[in-house]
């Protein structure tokens, strides 16, 4: 089976989030299983060309947007520290810049065709390579429209054969536009309808991908029921819903290699199961001092490493957090940054009471690193999350989560109930403070019991997170969206006059 990847980020050259981290990840496991997997993405005018090592153009690619003629450079790789073949899709003006979607001064004015020139790439690309795919693997709004420049080629295309399938990463982000964008993408204006391309006046890129792909992922089996009605769906639940019986939920894993407590650099002291309890003890001890909170080891340390947004209902926990640390011997820190008026909140929250919160805005990996080895439990109180990684870092580390029970979190955190071997991490139902209010009073009850917590955190460390389970559904998919592509150009045929 033979597929190309293709998306606006991929980690550890470009990524602003899970999306980055996925694209470079997935690839590796799905070789490791047999796939021969390939990447597509801009080469932006950050991306180091250090860690890239050997390059060469394969080729270029011609395309038309808006009626005029495109040429781009693909410039061959490798992901670093990887054999996963990597095309670089090298056209300066739209991808030479310091951003993938925006600047400080807001969105690209002209996303609509910059991410139309990538969506078209996928179908140029491999006549340029001397390499054809059975798949297009499209991640999110930005490459959501290939689906359908796929399915307006003409008859006699040999293309029309492949299969696509398209993954929801967040269905918030849609990729609205004018409808004066199809003229744009030169696609045929009957796709411009209520079963296809259109919504509410406007061209829809992430709805038209999931009207006209082949199979339809999302990053977790929950999240794939939620975006089915409403609030979760962001005003596509007829779309998602029609689709129902091609939408498959795969959860993400993480590069457990890379995320390792018994390796990991920025701990001052490895750890596995067997020396789970001495290892976070000194990586608790460091920790403390690294954020200037006092030495008190046995007090309970929550902790968040997030984006600040309403999404991740972390006003919530900020209304909460006072009474916590007056009503509880427990500490408080925070890694993130975003809505400024969260980011002031924490900040107020950590000056009012030095002894028992930090504050840091920004990102610092090895600072979360040490939070994830340092700290006893995760705070993951989002509104929503399609899949989530914090959580599977924190059961890595032997951390333990405190999640509200949707999407991904629900899929991948095993609740604790008196007696449950099994759990991970505590789980929590409603959207209301009061109930966030009484998990963490439920995680300070799980803390109070040496033994209870301690299993927990082994539990933890002993799910497998990593990609293989996943690269193996993935796979299926793929040979599932091949087997009703090419049922569907059959049955195109047959209806020829």
């Amino acid at each position: 089976m033979k597929v190309l990847l293709v998306s606006p980020e991929v980690s550890p050259l470009s990524k602003t989030g899970g999306l980055g981290d996925v694209a470079g990840a997935l690839p590796q496991a799905l070789r490791q299983v047999g796939v021969d997997a390939r990447v597509l993405c801009p080469l932006y005018g950050f991306i180091d060309p250090e860690p890239l090592g050997k390059t060469r153009q394969a080729g270029s690619i011609r395309l038309r947007i808006g009626g005029a003629a495109r040429r781009a450079k693909v410039i061959e790789t490798k992901l670093p520290a990887t054999d996963v073949p990597l095309y670089l899709l090298q056209h300066k003006r739209s991808f030479d810049r310091k951003g993938i979607y925006s600047d400080a001064n807001g969105d690209f004015t002209d996303n609509d065709e910059r991410f139309l020139l990538l969506a078209q790439s996928a179908l140029a690309l491999p006549s340029a390579i001397n390499w054809t795919p059975d798949v297009l693997h499209l991640h999110d709004w930005t490459v959501a429209l290939t689906p359908a420049c796929l399915n307006a080629l003409p008859s006699g295309d040999a293309r029309r054969q492949w299969a696509s399938v398209l993954t929801i990463h967040n269905l918030m982000h849609q990729g609205v536009f004018p409808k004066t964008v199809l003229d744009k993408s030169e696609l045929p204006h009957e796709f411009y309808n209520a079963n296809g391309l259109e919504h509410n006046g406007c061209l829809n890129m992430l709805k038209g991908g999931i009207h006209h792909a082949t199979k339809i992922t999302t990053v977790s089996p929950t999240y794939s029921r939620e975006i089915q009605e409403e609030p979760f769906a962001h005003g596509l639940q007829k779309s998602l819903k029609h689709r129902a019986a091609d939408l498959i939920g795969i959860i993400n894993g993480i590069d457990c290699a890379q995320w390792d407590p018994n390796t990991d650099r920025s701990l001052i002291r490895n750890y596995s199961i067997p020396d789970v309890e001495v290892g976070k003890t000194a990586c608790k001890k460091d920790l403390l001092e690294t954020l200037g909170l006092p030495q008190e080891e046995k007090r309970p340390l929550f902790f968040v490493v997030s984006r600040l947004d309403q999404q991740k209902g972390l006003d919530l926990l900020a209304n909460v957090l006072p009474k916590l640390i007056s009503d509880h011997d427990a500490a408080f820190a925070l890694l993130g940054s975003g809505d400024p008026l969260l980011e002031s909140t924490y900040k107020s929250i950590s000056r009012e009471n030095p002894d028992r919160v930090a504050a840091v805005i920004g990102f610092d990996e090895k600072l979360a690193r040490k939070l994830f080895a340092g700290g006893d439990f995760l705070v993951v109180p989002s509104r929503f999350e399609p899949c989530g990684l914090t959580q599977l870092y924190a059961m890595r580390y032997g951390t333990i989560p405190v999640v509200r029970e949707t999407g991904g979190l629900a899929d991948t955190v095993t609740p604790w109930r008196p007696g449950k071997r099994s759990a991970t991490g505590i789980v929590y139902e409603g959207m209301g403070e009061w109930e966030l209010f009484l998990a963490l009073e439920q995680a300070l009850k799980v803390y109070r019991s040496q033994k209870t917590f301690s299993a927990l955190r082994r539990n933890g460390m002993q799910r497998d997170s990593s990609w293989e389970p996943s690269a193996k559904y993935y796979a299926k998919t793929y040979s599932w969206a091949v087997e009703q592509r090419l049922k569907t150009i059959r049955e195109e045929e047959d209806l020829k006059p």
